[in-house]
């Protein structure tokens, strides 16, 4: 990075941490050395995000699945028996790293570097390892609260000029449009089996269930994300056995000669990589901008991958003789797209679970949007009363003294502006009450656009 240091990263996620714990949770996070026994190996969950544009990268918010039982317990005001289900948890881990990577794109924002961020995915479970995206050397920070520890992994690169896939001025009526004009299924399911087919020599087909016999051991799974007009999800996921056979179908050789599981990753982050590559072209085509993540691969028995629940991912199902391929793929959307046929997506192989179709999302009213936004009312804003502006040449300035006046170009008796971090929200009128000034609000802006100023 040379637009932006490391010591800024370092007081950016070191200060937006330990100031969210303190106001969401009443929860006292202490910086600690990296090489500490953080316990993070056990049972754990790691929100992950990535950044894309001019800065390229992954961060990941990793604690241990029982702290993460405890924060959502703090964050939501609840007991441990209340909570209804697992997605409330990921939820909350996804709120949490949505905050901190918000504040890090914040501060290359700031620094001139144009980005935008991933929806975040949550990785949970006993036994895997994610393998770090080797494109910058990765810096970690970690934090202690009492005997519990939250480790957050950086690793990013400048793109400079890499901005004009984010750039956009449509609105958001337009781009749900454009997505629902995006045969999403058709597209993954021809991509899957032309990508098998052309660079493995691997026929595959669509099955709509899993066989009885198959079971899930060592697995690989190879991820990539959307960002921008489009924020969505794509993920890829062998047994390491078939992994080792499309290894060595793409390089030529014989599985024994197959030497390390780096390779192996190596061929399923390309496969990813093409077949997302290959959805993004569809987003694109449909006159949407977005940008495609560096593929990440997660390893391991026992552990799921998974969105938030603005996300909703279908599961598509392969077959190469006795092996599976099981994909999933999802899209953001504010508005809910009706299922046509669920039959249909089952013959594309959709999930016998009652699977949706990719181009179905969560229900969401204007109202749904702020349907979470208990989880932040304890954050403390800055309220400022603005009375007016005026415009001075510095030789001005610097002539002021005790007794100048200051002229406003707002006149005397117009309404003054109340601004919730430096955006307008009302108007008002001075008042003295108990010899104490204070603003009388005559005009509010609408509840939604109130929200969007405290985001």
């Amino acid at each position: 990075m040379e637009k932006i240091t490391e010591d800024t990263i370092r007081q950016t996620i070191t200060s937006t941490l330990i100031e969210t714990f303190d106001t969401m949770m009443s929860m006292t996070l202490e910086t600690v050395e990296d090489n500490a026994a953080t316990g993070l190996d056990d049972s754990r969950m790691v929100g992950t995000i990535h950044f894309g544009g001019e800065v390229v990268g992954v961060m990941s918010f990793n604690l241990s699945e029982a702290f993460a039982r405890s924060v959502t317990c703090a964050m939501m005001g609840i007991e441990a028996d209340e909570i209804k289900s697992n997605e409330e948890i990921n939820d909350v881990i996804g709120e949490l790293a949505n905050i901190v990577a918000g504040n890090l794109k914040t501060e290359f924002l700031d620094a001139g570097l144009t980005c935008v961020i991933s929806t975040p995915s949550i990785t949970s479970g006993s036994d895997f390892v994610i393998d770090p995206v080797d494109i910058a050397p990765p810096i970690s920070f970690t934090f202690r609260e009492k005997d519990e520890y939250v480790r957050v992994d950086l690793c990013a690169k400048e793109d400079i000029g890499a901005k004009e896939d984010i750039m956009s001025d449509l609105s958001s009526e337009v781009v749900m449009e454009r997505i629902a004009g995006v045969d999403i299924k058709s597209a993954i399911v021809n991509s899957v089996i032309d990508v098998f087919y052309t660079m493995l020599d691997m026929e595959v087909e669509a099955i709509q269930q899993v066989p009885e016999s198959f079971s899930e051991e060592m697995r690989t799974v190879g991820s990539v994300t959307f960002a921008g007009e489009v924020d969505g999800v794509f993920n890829i996921q062998v047994n390491d056995d078939f992994g080792k056979e499309m290894t060595a179908a793409m390089l030529g050789m014989d599985v024994e000669e197959v030497e390390s599981q780096e390779e192996v990753y190596d061929v399923i982050r390309e496969v990813s990589n093409i077949i997302g590559g290959n959805l993004k072209s569809n987003f694109v085509d449909a006159g949407l901008s977005c940008v495609l993540s560096t593929p990440s691969i997660t390893n391991g028995r026992d552990f799921k991958v998974s969105p938030t629940h603005v996300i909703q991912p279908a599961r598509f199902l392969f077959s190469h003789k006795d092996s599976i391929i099981i994909v999933e793929a999802g899209v953001k959307q504010e508005k809910a797209a009706a299922v046509e046929n669920a039959d249909e997506a089952e013959e594309a192989g959709g999930h016998a679970e009652g699977a949706l179709s990719v181009m179905t999302a969560a229900t969401e009213s204007e109202v749904d949007q702020f349907k979470n936004i208990g989880l932040v009312m304890d954050i403390p804003l800055q309220v400022t009363v603005e009375l007016g502006r005026s415009r001075k040449r510095i030789n001005d300035v610097l002539k002021m003294g005790p007794g100048s006046v200051v002229e406003l170009e707002q006149m005397e008796g117009e309404p003054v502006d109340i601004l919730i971090n430096q955006t307008l929200i009302a108007k008002g009128f001075v008042v003295v009450e108990k010899e104490k000034y204070g603003i009388r609000i005559s005009e509010i802006v609408s509840r939604k656009e109130r929200m969007k100023s405290m985001r």
